[in-house]
């Protein structure tokens, strides 16, 4: 799981705050007398780094790590320099473990290393400061130590939560998230810090002898439960979540892959799906000719992958690891939904094409009906088009300006038979078995408003008139009057009304775009 390396927001600004407010925090340093301060530091270094670099996440997302025992035995017990150092070190090395055992990029390991080294340090000196003043009391009772080590887990934990979260600040809405992950992820370390209870109890009178076999044997012990509860948890997850994942992504696969619109797509989503479901070595998905492998790039060196091939040719190879578990049920089943997908996209492109061809020809009639030039409509929507990549439309809008502009004339004839626009053009198909996108809709109703607010049907002006209707008044205009007279004087005619009835940078595209070489377009 990522979430605790992945995305980090650690910018400069918020690791200076975060290195003002680690030196603001007022922290008595203090020897401790008749205790190895290297053979502890050693010993905190080791536990410290190995519980982080092993940490584990639950299913449902909080962290499972042991580390924040170290946080509340140092602020429990005191430390100096040298400690405060060693800790910073091991927090940084054993977050860079983890983020690579995790398979994180590389470039977000410093920086997610860097934001959590800072972060346990300013929450252990926040906690080393609450509990400083009282440390000699809590140190004189067994059962206050016991009580003050869980209280300062406590602490710790929700200090680290808290900051995390103040880091990558998204809203108080989260804040709640935040809490029911403190309160989940606090129960293991406040019940296993008592292991160190008995080395807490030793700092205060230590005996040498005794003392360093206390703190050895309660670092072994947590360094021993932390590897158990990482390798139950790993061993759950790639069992319970793959089946979960498995049939939880089976159900809506179907869903997810019918609102693409390529066969590319849903075998790249197709592959990833199953490199993430299976956890091989590599995937690879082939439909007809064409082919995906995840991750881009493997080699399989001439290794025979696990093959599985659909009725309708749609072949899935997979690379296994030790854990790859492929569920030959759950395999067919996938195929299937996706093969059945992947022919109504090709239906779906085919008639999107005849469709098209449909409408060029219904366009060509209203074209001829009108009175004007064959092909005028076309013409419209090529150079509106144009205009529209000079600023900068997707795809998808591009596309919803191409038919908008194929069907423009259609608003004065609709204008004309006093018709209903939403009961003619609906997006709604309950109403209409004749369905256009909604841009295009408004596009084609709002292509007689004037910039200046002077026009129909509504009086919009400047920027709330649609940008599609905008284009269209523009490119429209440029080609009804370059048809009987220059181009020259048409670009002039649309400079004399720009900023009364045209968009000035609609007009200045226009401009552009009839100079030079580009001339030929509307030739």
């Amino acid at each position: 799981m990522r979430e605790a390396a992945g995305g980090s927001r650690l910018t400069l600004f918020t690791g200076a705050v975060v290195v003002l407010l680690i030196l603001w925090v007022p922290v008595a340093y203090q020897p401790l007398p008749g205790v190895n301060e290297y053979f502890m530091l050693l010993s905190l270094w080791v536990g410290l780094m190995y519980t982080i670099s092993m940490q584990s996440f639950r299913t449902i997302g909080y962290p499972v790590t042991l580390f924040p025992i170290f946080q509340g035995y140092m602020a429990i017990t005191g430390y100096t320099i040298l400690l405060e150092t060693g800790f910073m070190i091991a927090a940084f090395l054993g977050m860079v473990v983890y983020t690579i055992r995790i398979g994180e990029e590389s470039r977000e390991i410093i920086p997610a290393s860097t934001r959590f080294m800072l972060v346990t340090l300013l929450s252990l000196r926040a906690t080393t400061f609450i509990l400083q003043s009282s440390r000699s009391w809590i140190l004189s009772s067994q059962y206050l130590t016991a009580a003050a080590l869980v209280g300062a887990v406590f602490i710790s934990v929700f200090l680290n939560q808290v900051l995390h979260f103040l880091i990558e600040y998204r809203g108080m809405h989260l804040f709640g998230q935040v809490l029911k992950k403190y309160s989940r992820s606090a129960v293991y370390p406040g019940f296993f810090v008592l292991f160190l209870l008995p080395a807490a109890m030793q700092t205060k009178v230590p005996s040498s002898n005794v003392w360093e076999w206390n703190l050895v044997t309660g670092v072994a012990t947590i360094i021993i439960i932390q590897t158990g509860l990482s390798l139950m948890l790993d061993r759950a997850r790639f069992s319970h979540s793959r089946t979960r994942f498995l049939e939880n992504e089976l159900g809506k696969h179907s869903e997810i892959l019918t609102d693409l619109d390529t066969s590319i797509e849903a075998l790249r989503i197709l592959a990833r799906f199953w490199f993430q479901a299976s956890e091989p070595e590599a995937v690879r998905v082939t439909w007809k000719n064409i082919s995906f492998i995840c991750p881009t790039g493997y080699d399989p060196h001439g290794r025979a992958p696990l093959r599985r091939e659909g009725e309708e040719g749609l072949a899935l190879e997979v690379w296994p690891t030790s854990r790859t578990t492929l569920d030959r049920d759950r395999v067919e089943i996938f195929i299937l939904q996706t093969e059945t997908v992947l022919k109504n996209l090709e239906l779906r492109d085919t008639v999107f094409k005849s469709g098209w061809k449909c409408l060029e020809a219904m366009v060509y009639s209203l074209d001829k009906s009108d009175s004007r030039q064959t092909g005028y409509s076309r013409i419209v929507a090529d150079i509106a088009k144009e205009i529209g990549i000079r600023l900068g439309m997707s795809t998808g809008e591009l596309e919803d300006l191409e038919m908008a502009a194929m069907l423009h004339l259609t608003a004065a004839i609709l204008e004309k038979a006093k018709e209903d626009w939403q009961e003619v053009f609906s997006a709604d198909p309950s109403r209409t078995q004749f369905q256009l996108p909604p841009e295009v809709v408004r596009g084609i109703r709002h292509l007689t408003e004037n910039y200046d607010g002077t026009g129909k049907p509504e009086g919009l002006s400047g920027a709330a008139i649609p940008l599609i209707s905008r284009i269209l008044a523009v490119a429209s205009n440029f080609v009804a009057n370059s048809s009987n007279q220059s181009l020259e004087s048409a670009i002039l005619e649309l400079k004399r009304r720009s900023g009364l009835i045209f968009d000035p940078d609609i007009v200045s595209a226009m401009e552009e775009l009839s100079s030079g070489t580009e001339s030929n377009i509307v030739s």
